[in-house]
C-alpha cells in the first residue's frame, strides 16, 4: 500500500531544446517530485551520440511543507554533438523505496554548422592539434599581392569544449607590429563564434582580422602574435587562476610591383578596383573668377594613398587645394572614396569644355590595367579681368643668409698652438722649481776624458771605458746618440753623412769594432796604443766634420716647413674662399630671382670648395627645400648646424624636415666644441699659473686652501678639455649619412633579404659597417638594416657634395 503511494506521489519531467546545430551546447533539466524530504536516485540513459559536457553531481532541492511535505530535485546535463541529423534521448529513470518512475523521450534535430560559407579563412584552414586544449593560428591571405593590393591577416584562438566553459574572461590579444605597410582593423564576425570541426572534436574560434597593404615590393616577415589567458585549477568560484601564454608562427607577405607591361599614360599609382566623378560647383563664371573643380575616386583599394589625376585644363590656371578621404572597413574589403579639389580660374570667355578626366589604375582581381572616366562638362564663361601677376597660392620661400662671413676656425686641438699652450703652462712652476734646486757639478766632456785615460800611462787600459769614452765623444761630435753605433756599418755612415772622408770612417769603425771584440772577451786589458789611436781618430774626425751648427740645419730646415707650409696652405685656401665667395654671391642674386636650381648648384660649389663655411651649406639646404629635394636640405641644415650649433634659424628650419629629441641619431648639440676647449684650456693655465705662485712666493705654500684650488682647477681644465673632444666628436659625425630615397631596409645584404622596416628620405642615420655596395645601419625606433650604399649621403665634415 506504501508502495503505490509513493508511486502516485513520484513524478519526473525531462526537457530539451527541439532544434540545435552542430557542435552547440545542449542543456538537458530533469525535475523530479517526489514525498518526503529525501532525494530520489536518478538513472540517467545513454546519451549517444550526444557527448556529456558537464553534469550536476548534486541535485538542486527545494522542500515543500504542504500536503504532508514533499521534494523536488532538479538535474541539469549539458551535451554537444559534432554530428547532424534527429535524435532521440531514452527516458531518465528515477527510484525512491523500491518505486520507479521514467521520463518522457526526448527528440533533439542537430542541423549543419551555421554559415559555413562565411567563415574566416584561418578558420577553414588553419591547422589544429585536438590534443590541446586551446590552439592558437595566424596566417595571411593571400601571401603574395601587389604593391597596394589587400592582404588579410587573420589570428584564431581555437577553444575546445571543457576550455570554453573554464574561460572566466576572454583571452588577451597583442597584435605583432607591422613595418612598411598600411593596416586597418576589420570589424570582428557577426554572431556567435565560428566553429570548428576536427574529427569528433568541436572548436570555438574567436578571430582577429586586419586588412594590409605593403607600400614597397619585397618579402615581409609578420612577427608572432601573442595570448594571455587564465583558467581557474579547479570548478570552485573561489579557484586561483593559472595564466597561459601562446604565440602564433610568423607568417609572409611577398609584395610585388605592378607589371610594367601593358601600363597606360593615365596610370599613376592607383591599385585598386576604381571609379572616377568629377564636379563642379558652377556652370557659370567669368574670366579671372575662381571656380571649384572637384574629383571623386571610389572603389575598393588603399583609399588613403590614391594619387591624385593628371589634369590639363588649356584655358584656365588650376592650383591644387583640400583632400577629403572616406574609407568603409565594415567588410572584409576595405572600400571607400578619395575627393580632390582644384581652384579652377579660367583665362578666356566662351562656351568652353572640361575635357574628360582619365584615370589609369591596375587591378589586382584580373590583374590588368584598366582606365576610368570622368563626363566632360560643359561651362560658360563670361568676359572678366585677369591681374597680369599671378594672384594665385604660392608656398612662401625662406630667408637665405646674404653675407659670406667665410670659414670657421677648425677645432683647436686640430692646431699645434693648442697643444703647445697646454704644454707650456707647466713651465714657470717647474722653472721655479729648478730655482731652488741645488746646482749641479757640469760633468767634463768626452773628448776630455779620452785625453785623461792617455794621460795616466797605464800599463793596461779597460776596453769597456775606452770603448764607453770613445763613442761619447763621436757622439757629442756629430750630434747623435751613442747608441746608434751598436750595429756594424752605422758609424761608418754616420760619419759620411758628416762629412768625414771614407778612410777615416773606415777607420773609426775597425777601431770600434777592435773595442767592441776586447771589451767582450774574457780578459778586457787593452794596450795603451789603442788608447792613442781612439784620440787620433777623435781629433780627425773633428776637424773634417761639418760644423755643428750645419749638422744642425736639416732640423732648422724641417721647422721653416712645418711654419711655411700652413702658411701656404693658408694662401691656398685664401685663393679657395674667394671663389667660394663669388659661388655664394651667384647663389644670393639666384635665390632672389626664384631659379631655385641655379641657386641650389651654386651654394653647392661654394661649399665645395669651403667646407667649413655655414653660410653656404645653410643656403644649399634652404636652396634644396625650396627645390623639394629633402635629402640634400637636410645634409646643408645638417652640417651648417654642426658647424655653428648655435645657429637659431638653421635649427628651426631643420625641425620642419626631421623633428630630432635628445635621444634621436640626427641631434645636434647646442654648443660649439671650440668655446668648450678654449675654457678647458684657460682653467688648465689658470692651474699652472697658482702653482707657479705657490712655488715663487713662500709664504703661499702652506696654505691648504691655495693648494686645493689649484688642483680643483686642474681637474676642471681636464674635464672641459676632454668634454670638448666628446661634442667635437659628436659634431664631426663621421659615422652618420642622410638617407637620399626611401628605402626599404633589409635583413641581408642583398636584394632578396627579408624586408626589416623602411628608412625615409631625409632621415639620419648611423653607418655600422659596410660590405660591397650595401651598407648596414642604424635609426631611429631600433630600426636596423642593409641599405644600398647609393641611397646615402654622408654627414663628415670635408666629405663632398653630390
Amino acid at each position: 500500500m506504501i508502495g503505490l503511494l509513493v508511486l502516485a506521489q513520484l513524478a519526473i519531467v525531462a526537457h530539451a531544446p527541439e532544434t540545435v546545430a552542430a557542435c552547440d551546447a545542449v542543456e538537458v533539466t530533469v525535475a523530479v517530485s517526489a514525498p518526503g524530504s529525501t532525494a530520489p536516485q536518478l538513472v540517467p540513459p545513454p546519451f549517444a551520440p550526444f557527448d556529456v559536457l558537464r553534469s550536476s553531481v548534486t541535485p538542486h532541492v527545494q522542500l515543500d511543507p504542504r500536503n504532508g511535505g514533499s521534494i523536488i530535485a532538479e538535474y541539469r546535463y549539458v551535451l554537444t554533438t559534432d554530428q547532424s541529423g534527429s535524435f532521440t534521448i531514452p527516458p531518465f529513470e528515477v527510484r525512491l523505496r523500491g518505486a520507479t518512475a521514467l521520463s518522457r523521450p526526448l527528440r533533439v534535430v542537430v542541423r549543419g554548422s551555421r554559415a559555413s560559407d562565411r567563415l574566416p579563412t584561418v578558420v577553414a584552414r588553419a591547422r589544429i592539434d585536438t590534443s590541446l586544449d586551446v590552439n592558437f593560428r595566424a596566417l595571411t591571405e593571400p601571401e603574395t599581392v601587389y604593391v597596394g593590393q589587400q592582404a588579410n591577416y587573420e589570428v584564431a584562438v581555437f577553444l575546445n569544449e571543457t576550455v570554453r566553459d573554464r574561460l572566466r574572461r576572454n583571452p588577451t590579444f597583442y597584435p605583432p607590429d607591422m613595418q612598411s605597410m598600411l593596416a586597418y582593423d576589420l570589424p570582428p564576425v557577426a554572431g556567435e563564434p565560428p566553429k570548428r570541426k576536427v574529427g569528433t572534436r568541436c572548436f570555438d574560434a574567436l578571430v582577429y582580422q586586419r586588412a594590409l597593404f605593403p607600400l614597397v615590393p619585397g618579402r615581409f616577415v609578420i612577427a608572432p602574435a601573442q595570448l594571455v589567458y587564465s583558467l581557474p585549477l579547479s570548478s570552485s568560484f573561489f579557484s586561483r587562476e593559472e595564466s597561459h601564454e601562446l604565440v602564433t608562427d610568423s607568417t609572409i607577405l611577398v609584395a610585388v610591383d605592378p607589371p610594367s607591361a601593358g601600363r597606360p599614360a593615365e596610370y599613376v599609382g592607383a591599385v585598386g578596383d576604381l571609379a572616377i566623378a568629377s564636379r563642379l560647383d558652377t556652370r557659370r563664371g567669368r574670366v579671372g573668377d575662381p571656380m571649384l573643380l572637384t574629383v571623386r575616386l571610389s572603389g575598393a583599394g588603399n583609399v588613403k594613398l590614391f594619387p591624385p589625376p593628371k589634369l590639363e585644363i588649356p584655358w584656365a590656371n588650376l592650383v591644387r587645394a583640400d583632400e577629403r578621404v572616406q574609407v568603409d572597413s565594415a567588410a572584409r574589403k576595405i572600400r571607400g572614396a578619395k575627393e580632390f579639389d582644384w581652384v579652377l580660374t579660367p583665362k578666356i570667355a566662351g562656351e568652353l569644355d572640361v575635357p574628360p578626366i582619365r584615370y589609369g589604375y591596375f587591378n589586382p582581381d584580373t590583374r590588368r590595367y584598366a582606365v576610368t572616366s570622368a563626363v566632360a562638362a560643359h561651362v560658360t564663361i563670361a568676359p572678366g579681368f585677369l591681374a597680369v601677376a599671378d594672384t594665385l597660392r604660392s608656398e612662401p620661400t625662406f630667408a637665405i643668409r646674404s653675407r659670406y662671413r667665410g670659414a670657421i676656425e677648425r677645432p683647436p686641438y686640430e692646431r699645434a698652438y693648442f697643444w703647445l699652450l697646454l704644454a707650456l703652462a707647466p713651465l714657470p712652476a717647474m722653472a721655479g722649481s729648478i730655482r731652488r734646486a741645488p746646482r749641479r757639478v757640469v760633468a767634463p766632456s768626452a773628448m776630455a776624458k779620452l785625453r785623461a785615460l792617455a794621460r795616466a800611462r797605464a800599463e793596461a787600459y779597460d776596453a769597456c771605458e775606452v770603448r764607453r769614452v770613445f763613442v761619447r765623444a763621436l757622439g757629442e761630435r756629430l750630434g747623435v746618440s751613442p747608441e746608434w753605433f751598436t750595429t756594424p756599418g752605422t758609424l761608418a755612415r754616420a760619419l759620411r753623412r758628416a762629412g768625414v772622408s771614407e778612410n777615416v770612417a773606415v777607420d773609426a769603425e775597425g777601431l770600434l769594432r777592435a773595442l767592441d771584440a776586447a771589451a767582450f772577451s774574457p780578459t778586457t786589458a787593452l794596450e795603451g796604443g789603442a788608447v792613442e789611436h781612439a784620440i787620433a781618430v777623435a781629433r780627425v774626425v773633428d776637424v773634417e766634420a761639418l760644423s755643428r751648427h750645419e749638422l744642425r740645419l736639416p732640423r732648422t730646415l724641417a721647422l721653416v716647413l712645418a711654419v711655411a707650409l700652413p702658411a701656404a696652405s693658408g694662401t691656398l685656401r685664401a685663393i679657395s674662399l674667394d671663389a667660394a665667395q663669388r659661388d655664394f654671391d651667384q647663389g644670393v642674386r639666384a635665390y632672389a630671382s626664384r631659379q631655385f636650381i641655379s641657386a641650389r648648384t651654386a651654394f653647392a660649389s661654394a661649399a665645395r670648395q669651403a667646407p667649413w663655411a655655414p653660410d653656404a651649406w645653410a643656403n644649399l639646404g634652404t636652396a634644396a627645400w625650396s627645390t623639394s629635394d629633402t635629402a640634400i636640405a637636410v645634409l646643408g641644415w645638417q652640417r651648417a648646424l654642426r658647424l655653428e650649433p648655435t645657429a637659431p634659424d638653421v635649427r628651426e628650419r631643420l625641425q620642419l624636415a626631421q623633428a630630432t629629441g635628445f635621444a634621436s641619431i640626427g641631434f645636434v648639440p647646442p654648443v660649439s666644441s671650440t668655446v668648450v676647449l678654449w675654457l678647458g684650456a684657460a682653467l688648465w693655465v689658470a692651474a699652472w699659473m697658482i702653482a707657479a705662485l705657490l712655488v715663487l712666493r713662500r709664504s703661499l705654500a702652506g696654505r691648504v686652501g691655495v693648494r686645493r684650488s689649484a688642483y680643483a682647477v686642474a681637474i676642471g681644465g681636464v674635464l672641459l678639455v676632454l668634454a670638448g673632444l666628446d661634442v667635437d666628436q659628436r659634431l664631426a659625425a663621421r659615422n652618420l649619412i642622410v638617407i637620399r630615397s626611401t628605402s626599404r631596409l633589409s635583413s641581408d645584404p642583398a636584394l632578396v633579404g627579408e624586408t626589416k622596416g623602411t628608412a625615409v628620405i631625409g632621415e639620419v642615420a648611423r653607418t655600422l659597417r659596410r660590405q660591397g655596395a650595401w651598407t648596414l645601419v642604424s635609426l631611429d625606433d631600433e630600426r636596423e638594416g642593409w641599405i644600398e650604399s647609393s641611397t646615402l649621403a654622408s654627414l663628415e665634415r670635408g666629405a663632398p657634395v653630390d
